[in-house]
């Protein structure tokens, strides 16, 4: 690896570069009933750290704390110190923090500074947790002018090189994969769904029996894994995870991962497919297949459970004429590890242009060119 030369480069601390402001507690079902353009921020380390978008004049209402525009944000508990770029205005819960830019920020100065702050994520552990204070008076060490101002255009010259090589590799990977592969499906027999699921449906019950909560309510639509808002249990008990659900009005299928309340009854209530050997992997596979079959479905002939039990799939079997759910499972892990390997090349531009083995308050840093 090529040493990145730091001879000009100087420590600053957190709060010369950033104002830090708190956030407010914002819950899914918030965002679920009240969905909008506005990314709502909290301390996860997928997307950033958006877990959905919400409208803004809710947010203004509740007096929710909203950024400026293009800043960083940085986790407070649970992912304590993971730091997003967001690249538009977002609103920060509880549980994160806005990095609002002193400086006229633009997209790749903030994308080489949140490099520099991830390496000091592993100071913040759960049990000390970032504080306005503290997060402050943390340090960074970043290039500079001769006169100790930052460098901002040694950091963009050096994000747009890093931007091109991400543009290269991309392309490279694009031209390698035009003609995708085949499926074999020698080995594959006809199920019916009866043969190898258990079919039901959950008790009678629609949604808005229901107060505010946080566990899904499954009901027939086909986004959002089916999932029509969050609810309180009462006294009944919740169906159990791991089963697929079926619309019987378009047939959507989706893998169950929590336990949930079901929409019941008759007509278009949610129709529940469950075998032991189903895990979140091989329903994936499943339903691929079972959402091709029960598109025929709509409003004016819909998919009773007895249908659903007597349709049939196409799957992998095994030399038994059992249904091949490693097969299956061993397929979609396979599909999941080429998708993160292409999000990762699209996203390779907006992760830490160096890597740094060592920092402390006031010591040195190595920064090496990747």
């Amino acid at each position: 690896m090529k040493q990145v030369n730091t001879t000009y480069w100087k420590v600053f601390r957190v709060g010369e570069l950033f104002n830090i402001i708190g956030g407010k507690g914002i819950t899914k079902n918030e965002i679920f009933e009240h969905q909008g353009a506005l990314p709502a921020i909290q301390s996860g380390e997928e997307n950033f750290g958006c877990i959905g978008y919400i409208d803004k004049d809710y947010c203004i209402k509740q007096k929710y704390t909203i950024s400026k525009g293009e800043c960083l944000t940085v986790a407070r508990s649970g992912s304590s110190g993971y730091v997003g770029y967001q690249a538009s205005q977002c609103v920060v819960g509880d549980s994160a923090k806005i990095l609002e830019p002193k400086f006229e920020a633009n997209t790749l100065r903030l994308l080489f500074i949140r490099s520099a702050l991830m390496v000091n994520k592993a100071k913040y552990a759960y049990s000390d947790k970032v504080t306005n204070e503290n997060y402050a008076k943390d340090i960074i060490k970043l290039p500079s002018t001769p006169d100790g101002l930052p460098d901002w255009r040694y950091m963009e010259e050096y994000m747009c090189k890093i931007e091109q090589r991400t543009q290269n590799a991309i392309s490279a990977l694009v031209a390698s994969q035009n003609k995708p592969r085949k499926l074999d499906t020698t080995y594959w027999k006809e199920f019916i769904i009866e043969n190898i699921f258990s079919v039901s449906r959950p008790p009678a019950r629609i949604a808005t029996e229901f107060e505010k909560g946080d566990i899904p309510f499954v009901a027939s639509g086909n986004e959002n894994n089916g999932v029509e808002k969050y609810v309180a249990a009462k006294d009944e008990i919740l169906d159990k995870k791991g089963c697929i659900s079926v619309s019987p009005v378009d047939g959507s299928c989706f893998y169950q991962p929590f336990d949930f309340i079901g929409r019941g009854g008759a007509g278009s209530s949610i129709i529940l497919l469950r075998n032991t050997k189903v895990n979140q992997y091989n329903a994936f596979f499943v339903c691929s297949v079972l959402r091709k079959v029960c598109s025929k479905y709509n409003y004016s002939n819909m998919g009773s459970a007895s249908k659903i039990k007597q349709e049939k799939i196409l799957l992998p079997a095994t030399p038994a004429g059992e249904p091949d759910w490693r097969y299956m499972e061993m397929y979609m892990r396979g599909v999941e590890a080429i998708a993160k390997e292409k999000i990762s090349l699209l996203t390779k531009k907006k992760q830490e242009p160096v890597q740094q083995t060592s920092i402390t308050n006031y010591g040195t840093v190595n920064i090496y060119e990747k």
